[in-house]
């Protein structure tokens, strides 16, 4: 729970319920997670989510995003909230491409080969406390549904995110566009993978944040970007794209 939302509920004993115009929300999960896990232990199964959580909520904090819960294998967190930042957006992407390249490390060094699904979307909700015994900080909306279905529309490595967040981070990141794909519920919605930085903000090796990239982060939000663990650069196998869609196109903007 945020500190401040603690604060308030210790000194007025509830927190009122807020709405926040522009958040952006992320959520993983493991494919194939229960096939993997099995024949795990429960104390080694434990270890491993733990582990993997516990990367996620250093790349989150790190990033200034909230986490909120997970569930299962699944993560949760947001951007903007409780404090309003105009960088949100490009801070959960930087976030989501640090996850992978944690997964990565991982599955370097285990038994264990594990690959996250993540899902983005920009929207607005509504925030709040629930609960009486146990006390917790949640979100809800409409922009939290489609986020999941973000996720659960994305394929295993590789960040997904929706026409809203991809307008708002066309800036700064290689996006290939998916055309209209049809989620679980038989709807058609834009979507979009994200490759990495974009090549044109690209001028430095290693895994630091690019000069081109500080600056124009400076520029759009006047603040200097987290630095990076991970690579920031992308690197997936050619797959064919699973999921039915209308189209298939480029979309990389300078």
């Amino acid at each position: 729970m945020p500190a401040e939302i603690a604060q308030e509920l210790r000194t007025f004993g509830m927190v009122e319920p807020r709405y926040s115009h522009d958040v952006s929300v992320l959520f993983t999960d493991f494919a194939g997670f229960t096939a993997q896990t099995e024949k795990l232990a429960a104390e080694n199964l434990v270890q491993l989510l733990n582990g993997y959580f516990s990367a996620f909520d250093s790349i989150v904090d790190r990033f200034g995003l909230e986490r909120l819960k997970t569930i299962g294998d699944s993560y949760m967190c947001v951007g903007g909230l409780p404090h309003e930042t105009s960088s949100h957006p490009v801070d959960a992407v930087l976030a989501a491409i640090q996850m992978i390249g944690a997964m990565r490390q991982f599955n370097r060094n285990s038994d264990v080969k594990m690959e996250v699904r993540i899902g983005i979307h920009t929207g607005p909700v509504v925030a709040g406390v629930v609960g009486m015994q146990r006390f917790a900080f949640d979100i809800w909306g409409e922009t939290v549904n489609f986020s999941s279905r973000m996720e659960s529309s994305g394929t295993p490595g590789r960040i997904n995110i929706s026409e809203k967040t991809y307008s708002r981070v066309k800036d700064f990141f290689a996006c290939e566009h998916r055309g209209k794909v049809l989620t679980k519920e038989g709807k058609e919605y834009d979507m979009y993978f994200v490759n990495g930085i974009l090549p044109s903000l690209d001028d430095k090796q290693g895994n630091g944040v690019p000069d081109s990239f500080q600056r124009r982060y400076r520029t759009y939000f006047r603040k200097d970007p987290q630095t990076c663990q991970f690579d920031f650069r992308l690197k997936h196998k050619k797959s064919k794209d699973p999921l039915p869609r209308r189209d298939k196109s480029s979309a990389e903007h300078p």
